[in-house]
């Protein structure tokens, strides 16, 4: 696994007797979080992490505390460094991987309850209708990669913005809205996946949604892409990508295993009501399928499964293609092609 080695300190968020949170940015350009702790080894000791977009935005919005951030790093990584060694005029530290064994002790954790209005400084960010993602992009790129690309970012956008609501103030609604989308669109082949993520397109227009709007695009290599929408939407697209940096291997293992159960069931192209041959396979499947959405970080994963109905198969065929979507839109990054900056 990569780790970071090196991060610049932006700003100290709080300064009681000291800094005693800093927001910084690592060396792999991800935003870090890292707060004062006790250690004998070193003279001004840190500990912090690589935050995923969604966290750090939730953190700064004040719709999440500390604690729910650091639980959240991008990659599960975490970092020591000794704020009494910064190096040269950018305010570099040298950050040094913490062990599994280090990661046990509470006392580095972050308590629960701090947020981002006790801080002490005037950084921060504000809130936003829209946000942008800008990705860097390399080797030949057509229309038709483009289009690719954009189409699979715009599913996954469509269905977090949903996700999103449903465990808002008008969860009851957008529950009721997603299961008739499901029910409707009977998961039975290539229209219908297109007919479903349309129909989520069309309720976040419904809602005043921020569409998914291409800012800039520059094709010459090396190009850019910028990619405008809510920011929330954006930030669960983005991270759940980056789900596969470190996992791909684990994540197509699951999808493998429920997308082959269903294939020898002869169950891909099959309406909701068609049943499993045992009642096994069918709790085998949905054990399975729940490992997939929990490894791809999905939240709200039980209250999808209720909108489902509580039908195993219809449930699987969305987080497998959720799953495929994903999976596509990392192979331009493994390939060398983006770059999410």
């Amino acid at each position: 696994m990569i780790r970071a080695t090196k991060a610049t300190l932006l700003e100290y968020l709080i300064e009681y007797d000291g800094p005693q949170l800093a927001v910084l940015k690592s060396d792999r350009n991800r935003n870090m979080l890292a707060h004062a702790v006790y250690r004998t080894d070193m003279k001004e000791p840190f500990f912090g992490c690589e935050v995923t977009d969604k966290a750090f935005d939730k953190y700064f919005e004040g719709t999440a505390d500390l604690n729910y951030a650091f639980q959240r790093a991008q990659s599960s990584a975490y970092y020591f460094f000794d704020n009494a060694f910064v190096e040269g005029e950018g305010d570099v530290v040298k950050l040094r991987a913490a062990t599994p064994d280090e990661l046990q002790h509470a006392e580095y954790w972050p308590q629960v309850g701090i947020f981002s209005r006790s801080h002490t400084s005037l950084f921060n960010r504000e809130k936003r209708v829209t946000a942008l993602k800008t990705f860097k992009i390399d080797g030949k790129w057509g229309a038709s990669d483009f289009s690719h690309f954009y189409g699979k970012m715009s599913d996954l956008y469509s269905l977090f913005a949903v996700l999103g609501r449903i465990s808002g103030t008008a969860a009851p609604i957008e529950r009721a809205f997603l299961a008739s989308a499901l029910r409707d669109r009977l998961f039975r082949g290539g229209g219908s996946y297109v007919g479903f993520y349309d129909d989520l397109d069309n309720r976040n227009h419904e809602h005043k949604l921020a569409p998914l709007e291409v800012s800039r695009i520059q094709y010459a290599s090396p190009g850019q892409i910028d990619l405008r929408g809510d920011t929330m939407a954006l930030s669960s697209t983005s991270d759940v990508i980056a789900k596969f940096e470190d996992g791909s291997r684990d994540l197509t293992e699951l999808y493998k295993t429920v997308h082959g159960v269903l294939r020898k069931e002869k169950l891909l192209t099959a309406e909701p009501t068609e049943k499993f041959s045992s009642k096994a396979l069918e709790e085998f499947v949905l054990s399975r399928t729940m490992e997939l959405a929990q490894a791809l970080k999905l939240e709200n994963i039980d209250s999808v499964y209720q909108a489902a109905g509580k039908n195993i198969l219809v449930f699987a065929k969305l987080i497998l293609s959720i799953y495929r979507r994903a999976n596509e839109l990392y192979m331009f990054e493994a390939e060398g092609r983006i770059q999410r900056v």
